[in-house]
């Protein structure tokens, strides 16, 4: 559910605040982690104040949840990962890590995003509360684990994705939404007018936006997206595309 104006503003008012007191102290000053839709306000409300120097960071190239930080270097960002090692036989999902932690009492801000590998999950999480979880955590789920916190410079993560090819009749983003989901033309534009779509990070309620190659696109539900590639077009003009998902 796409938040409320209320929440928005709230967001772009603590945003403001943050770019202010930079300037006032002339250092970096940072959010907690923000979501896909948070980190879309936040895009229109700077931009709309005529705020450039900012940037976004979430401990790795690509990740969903963000920091938002104003007047910063990338090793400013108050960003550490917790590395979780267990026994490769034992399956542990980004649900069971999530929950847990929650239940440590931190909220959803302070967590970046969580990648479970074999025998391996990586929790991206604000500095100062690194310590406290790994004090607080030796088993997810009944599985036993191991904790350290490891340099973000020694984390390699290549994400993986499946491909699959698609005929859409334009670029549109109903046309390409729909393709993906397999949805209605009238489901569809449901879903995005509702808020749910979401291109390079910024919540895209126009179904004729035109997505072009290499636009990343969200879907609440179903996933993450990549137009890799136009192909050509068929004898009746259709446009055959590849779509690459993150698994």
């Amino acid at each position: 559910m796409a938040k409320s104006i209320d929440e928005n503003d709230i967001l772009i008012s603590r945003i403001s605040d943050l770019y202010y007191l930079a300037c006032e102290r002339n250092k970096p000053t940072f959010t907690q982690f923000l979501n896909e839709q948070e980190i879309s306000v936040c895009i229109e409300g700077l931009k709309s104040f005529g705020i450039t120097d900012y940037s976004f960071y979430g401990g790795y190239e690509n990740s969903q949840r963000k920091i938002l930080g104003f007047f910063a270097e990338k090793d400013d960002f108050p960003v550490a990962i917790i590395e979780f090692k267990y026994r490769k036989q034992d399956t542990l999902n980004h649900r069971q890590f999530l929950g847990t932690i929650l239940s440590t009492g931190l909220k959803r801000s302070v967590l970046g995003d969580i990648i479970c590998l074999e025998g391996v999950t990586y929790v991206f999480i604000l500095s100062n509360q690194a310590d406290y979880v790994m004090s607080q955590l030796d088993r997810i789920a009944r599985v036993g684990v191991k904790s350290r916190i490891i340099n973000l410079n020694d984390f390699h993560y290549t994400p993986k994705f499946s491909f699959k090819e698609y005929s859409v009749s334009s670029l549109r983003l109903d046309n390409i939404v729909a393709g993906i989901t397999g949805l209605s033309r009238e489901k569809t534009r449901n879903l995005i007018l509702s808020g749910n779509v979401f291109v390079n990070y910024l919540q895209k309620d126009n179904i004729s936006y035109k997505i072009n190659t290499k636009d990343v696109l969200s879907i609440r539900k179903y996933g993450k997206f990549i137009l890799d590639e136009v192909i050509g077009q068929t004898k009746k003009g259709r446009y055959k595309i590849i779509i690459k998902q993150y698994i």
